[in-house]
């Protein structure tokens, strides 16, 4: 008995089964413990942006067309690009600074200073002095005047050559002191990768500048450019350390963010324990002796060291933002002391605002839910709906990068273009900028409450193109597009891994229960067909709700799966069909067959009511007397021939032939209800038969 459950388990509509749970075991392992399925997953991540509902344009005469952008997109961002155009009037790039300031000036000179931006981005760098003073002075000026220029610094891995890295970081603490700095941080922030050099701009400007942030992007695996790191830690090293001058309980600025590290021969940096304990002092000494390099010291030049000892470093670690993560606290009316950081979580921004130019006056932030409805003549029939936003929770990994939501390929500056965001000229600003008599300043230049952000936007200028999913996109447009993920709260989250989970289990045992049951054509149009409507599944939501399910591991696992149970059916059960067929076909029609494969016989035997059916041929030995051996031999092969197929044809099966007679049975080895009946019918054709041989 415990045999026949075994082997009834070994059977693939069952064993199946089993074969579909371990899969989902196995891949739950893969992807935890391997990037393998992560890195895929970015790829995926690819395919989705390149899917998405990203704006329609409807024609409505001819030349006359009405173009209803996405309303996740807010009207609030500006692109001022250097372009072609711009170039062809000003010359090569980089211009005197004067041009700069030129431009500053078209945007602060006007009448209606309730209809000035909101804040202008910087995407250039402003490190070394011009070669000109006075064109210094003049861009320090106008943005003074301005009030509302935000610069961006550069975080480098290493630190800046002997004599430079003093200089960097204190530009960096007059942004520091003027602007703030990342204070309420929670997680485990001494593990945040750290960047020890910085390119911070000039002092003077970083004195006259309403905001900073760091411009750097993160590259995938694939050199794609697809997250922000929206706090970045800059260290900056105060201290040097002989090891055998530690001591237990060493005091350290926490408050400020200090820790102690040491370097081991491949300049990979770790964390002392906090506080220091001896034993930590006593295991670190042997992890030292292994795996670090020493110091020596040669006080005398002879070529022979005088002294030698491990370095301990002292860092004082500072929290930059994210250029964009500034310009959104800007247009949110909060500082860097508003928002709670927590590490692998998120960017808490409670009770954003922004400023209404109507009202003159901040009031509570709105974003679109839905946008207007027009008819076919352009008319409005239905406002948009707003809905307000109390708080903004910005998912972050643990390194405090953000997924951006791309919104569109990239822009072109030509006017016949496409662009994502709104993009003007450069030189259309800064060619003609208004003078000091605000007699004559225009009344407006319409970019009231915006964020302008003026970067590259020709090729050859600067190595300013990025790989996107989207394809080569301008560093300044990379930084809107995170800059609105942030302002529409248009976020790219990961479900829960249970609902992961959940999917992936789902599709693998679907397909496996499919695949145990079905022939393998059907199995595998069934399986495409699960894997299809999944990512057609997933790209919907994604599109929708900007939330990401794993695609690659649930589509991998049911078709790995499809194919392990194929394989498994072709070692074991095709091998028993093949030998079932081989047995049977000689004995049962083809119909019976198929029905024998669908319930194989058991081994042993069964007791069953049969009906037997025996026939010969009346006076055969007086026949095979008076015919030659050969004459007899081809009589019999047409007579046998004929009564045989008139069996198989009712379904019976052969058991042998005795000379002229023909033994067989209905009942066996298939179950059939009718088979006295079936086998009288038999008979009778055979008579009917036997008179068209005669």
């Amino acid at each position: 008995m415990a045999s026949k459950k075994r082997k009834k388990i070994l059977e693939t509509r069952y064993f199946g089964l089993i074969i579909g749970v371990l899969v989902i075991f196995l891949f739950f392992f893969i992807s935890e413990s391997t990037n393998i399925i992560q890195n895929l997953e970015l790829n995926m991540l690819d395919l989705y942006f390149k899917y998405k509902d990203i704006s329609s344009k409807q024609k409505l005469q001819e030349g006359v067309s009405i173009e209803r952008r996405n309303p996740k997109i807010s009207e609030d961002i500006l692109i001022v690009g250097i372009d072609f155009n711009t170039l062809s009037k000003f010359g090569k790039f980089p211009f005197p600074r004067y041009r700069h300031a030129d431009l500053l000036n078209s945007f602060t000179r006007i009448k209606n200073q309730n209809e000035r931006e909101l804040s202008i981005f910087l995407d250039l760098f402003f490190i070394e002095p011009d070669k000109k003073s006075w064109d210094d002075a003049l861009m320090i000026e106008a943005m003074k005047n301005n009030g509302r220029v935000f610069l961006e610094t550069v975080l480098d891995e290493n630190p800046a050559p002997a004599g430079l890295d003093e200089e960097f970081f204190s530009r960096q603490h007059i942004l520091y002191e003027n602007d703030g700095e990342i204070r309420n941080i929670k997680g485990n922030w001494e593990d945040l990768h750290a960047f020890l050099g910085v390119q911070s701009p000039l002092k003077p400007y970083a004195g006259a500048v309403a905001g900073y942030g760091h411009a750097n992007y993160h590259e995938d695996f694939d050199q794609t450019y697809r997250r922000q790191p929206l706090i970045a830690k800059s260290s900056e090293l105060i201290a040097q350390y002989r090891f055998d001058s530690l001591i237990p309980d060493m005091p350290l600025a926490r408050d400020n963010f200090e820790r102690l590290v040491w370097e081991d021969k491949k300049g990979k940096s770790y964390n002392l324990p906090y506080p220091l304990t001896q034993k930590d002092i006593d295991d670190l000494a042997i992890e030292l002796e292994h795996n670090a390099p020493l110091r020596h010291i040669d006080n005398d030049d002879d070529g022979v060291p005088d002294d030698s000892y491990y370095v301990i470093r002292k860092y004082r670690d500072h929290f930059v933002p994210a250029i964009t993560l500034s310009l959104a606290l800007e247009y949110f009316h909060k500082t860097l002391d508003d928002i709670e950081i927590v590490l692998g979580e998120h960017i808490y921004i409670p009770h954003p605002e922004y400023f209404d130019t109507e009202q003159n006056s901040w009031v509570p932030y709105e974003v679109i839910e839905k946008e207007a409805e027009y008819d076919e003549e352009g008319q409005l029939i239905a406002e948009s709906e707003k809905r307000i936003v109390n708080e903004i929770t910005i998912p972050i990994d643990e390194n405090g990068l953000m997924l951006i939501n791309f919104m569109g390929p990239p822009s072109v500056a030509e006017p016949d273009g496409w662009k994502t965001y709104p993009i003007r000229s450069y030189s259309g600003y800064a060619a003609n900028p208004p003078g000091k008599d605000p007699a004559r300043w225009p009344p407006t230049k319409a970019v009231g409450n915006k964020i302008i952000m003026v970067g590259a936007f020709a090729r050859g200028i600067a190595a300013d193109e990025k790989t996107t999913p989207l394809g080569l996109m301008y560093g300044v447009e990379i930084h809107a597009n995170a800059l609105n993920t942030i302002l529409m709260d248009n976020f790219i989250r990961n479900v829960p891994q249970w609902a992961d989970i959940i999917v992936l289990a789902g599709l693998v045992m679907i397909v496996a229960f499919m695949t145990s049951r079905l022939s393998t054509v059907w199995s595998l149009v069934v399986t495409l067909f699960l894997i299809l409507a999944l990512f057609i599944s997933i790209t919907i939501i994604f599109d929708q709700k900007a939330l990401i399910i794993s695609f690659t591991n649930p589509a991998i696992a049911a078709f790995f799966s499809f194919l392990t149970i194929v394989v498994y059916r072709a070692m074991t059960e095709e091998k028993d069909k093949r030998r079932i067929r081989n047995i049977f076909g000689k004995y049962v029609s083809p119909k019976v067959v198929d029905q024998i494969l669908l319930n194989p016989p058991e081994l042993g035997g069964v007791d069953k009511e049969l009906t037997v059916f025996f026939s010969d041929i009346r006076g055969f030995t007086t026949l095979s007397e008076s015919l030659t051996p050969q004459e007899l031999v081809n009589h019999l092969n047409e007579y046998l021939t004929a009564m045989t197929d008139i069996i198989l044809e009712y379904q019976g099966t052969l058991d042998k032939y005795e000379g002229d007679a023909i033994m067989c049975f209905w009942g066996a080895p298939v179950p059939q209800q009718d088979h006295a009946l079936r086998a009288c019918k038999s008979a009778l054709k055979q008579m009917i038969r036997l008179k068209e041989l005669n």
